[in-house]
Order: C-alpha cells, then structure tokens, then sequence
C-alpha cells in the first residue's frame, strides 16, 4: 500500500479507509507513485530534517517543494509519506515522532493551507491520516499509545488554536483504591466534511461523525454525532440536521452528497 510500512500497519490504514472518512481507499494507494526522498534531497523539498534517525520520505512529485517541515524521528522505520503531485506547498509543521514503525500519511490537500505547530507520536506503530483536501489554520496533535491512530477525514475544516489529544495527558487515580479511573488513549477519526472552531480541544475524543461542526472553545470527549453542532465545555449536541459550508453562498451539491444526503 505504501513502500516501507508493515503489514500491521497497512491493515491499521486500511480499517480507517471507510466512505464516512475518505474517498482514498487501499486501491487508491496502491495505484499512487511515490518516491522515496533521498536524504540530500528533502531539503529542496522544504523539509529539515533535525537530528535522530532518518526516517523514510516519500512524494509523489519528487521536484514540487511541501512546504516548511521540521521532522525529528527518534524512533527507525517510520515513514512519512505525501501525496504532493498538485498541491502548492502550503504546509507548515512541526514533527516529532519518538517511537518507531510510525506512519504520517498526507493526501493530496491542493492550493489548501494545514499548519501543524506540534506533531507529537510518542509511541510506536502510530498513526496520522490527513485526508484529501482537509486543512487546517493552526492545529497541534499530541498522540500517546501503542499502535493508536488519529484520522483527519477529506474536507475538514480547523481553525486556529486547535489541539487534538488522543489521551488526558496523566493518569487520574482514585486514592481509596488507588485505581486509575480515567480511559486509556483512544483512537480519534473525525469523519469527512467537519468544521473544528476556533480553539476546540479534542481530548480523549473517540470521533466526529461527518459534516458536524464543533464550536470555539469546545471541550470534546467521547462521541459527537454526524451531521450537528456540538459546543461547550464539556461539549454537548446543542443542534441536530445541519452541517456547512466552505463557500458563504451555501453548500454546494458535493458537499451535501459527502455527508450522506
């Protein structure tokens, strides 16, 4: 499916490659042409890479530069991969992947802009899927756990100040029995056409159902449904049957197909 990556994690890709996510599916990559990076070549493409062990870089246009990359993998075989055949190098981030065996998978995101402060894999056999045309203003991900993944779906939309964490960042123990009471890390999927508001923290959040919008300053946890408006801390559906447009003038035809109508 994609050169370099293990069978574990191909079947883990090929799990999330579902139509309420994403249009990519297992023939789709199987049929793309990527390249591998050499390392005296990543830099023409905007990618530094800072220090640990090189990790594998594949494009598919091996002359069209991705954007502004900072890339440290601790970890080895981790492999980072971008469809980048039409895009305009409008990504800028920051990655850190400290495990090994790791995935980041960007699709094809067009003129669109994603802007990615903290990329943060603490664990091995880890998963980032970006869909194709999603993007994203300003949004940090930190993710903790064995083989856990976190799935962008095509179309979303996020804002600015966005964090998306796949855990609580600590364990939270009852004294008496001395129980740790809070989840384990999860894995987190926003589903296609989802609009993240301005400084939403998704937390411990199992998944967006498509064409749902999460409000600025929402605190997510668990399940948001498909096609409604979440918001508060702790957020909670405040409005069902609706979803959103990118264009002022409405949703178009394609984007109401996406989200099932």
């Amino acid at each position: 499916m994609l050169p370099g990556i293990s069978e574990q994690l191909e079947a883990q890709l090929a799990g999330f490659l579902r139509p309420e996510v994403t249009d990519v599916t297992a023939a789709t990559l199987a049929r793309r042409q990527y390249e591998v990076v050499e390392p005296g070549r990543a830099a023409a493409l905007g990618i530094e890479l800072v220090g640990g062990v090189e990790p594998i870089l594949l494009v598919t246009h091996p002359d069209r530069p991705v954007g502004i990359l900072r890339i440290h993998s601790a970890g080895r075989d981790n492999v980072i991969a971008f469809d980048n055949a039409s895009w305009t190098g409008q990504c800028i981030a920051t990655m850190r992947l400290l495990g090994s065996d790791s995935v980041v998978l960007l699709n094809d995101i067009g003129d669109g802009f994603v802007q990615i402060p903290t990329l943060l894999m603490r664990s091995n056999r880890q998963l980032l899927f970006w869909g194709a045309g999603a993007s994203a203003v300003d949004v940090s991900m930190e993710m903790e756990g064995e083989g856990a993944s976190l799935v962008i779906g095509d179309d979303a939309l996020i804002s600015n100040g966005v964090w998306i964490r796949n855990y609580d960042m600590h364990a939270i123990h009852d004294l008496p029995s001395g129980a740790q009471i809070n989840r384990p890390p999860c894995d987190t999927v926003l589903e296609r056409h989802v609009w993240l508001g301005q400084d939403a923290l998704l937390l411990n959040c199992d998944r967006v159902g498509m064409g749902s919008i999460i409000g600025a300053r929402a605190l997510v946890k668990g399940f948001v449904p498909p096609r409604c408006v979440a918001a508060g801390a702790p957020a909670r559906v405040i409005r069902d049957g609706i979803s959103w447009g990118r264009s002022s003038a409405g949703m178009t035809q394609q984007e109401r197909a996406a989200i099932g109508l």
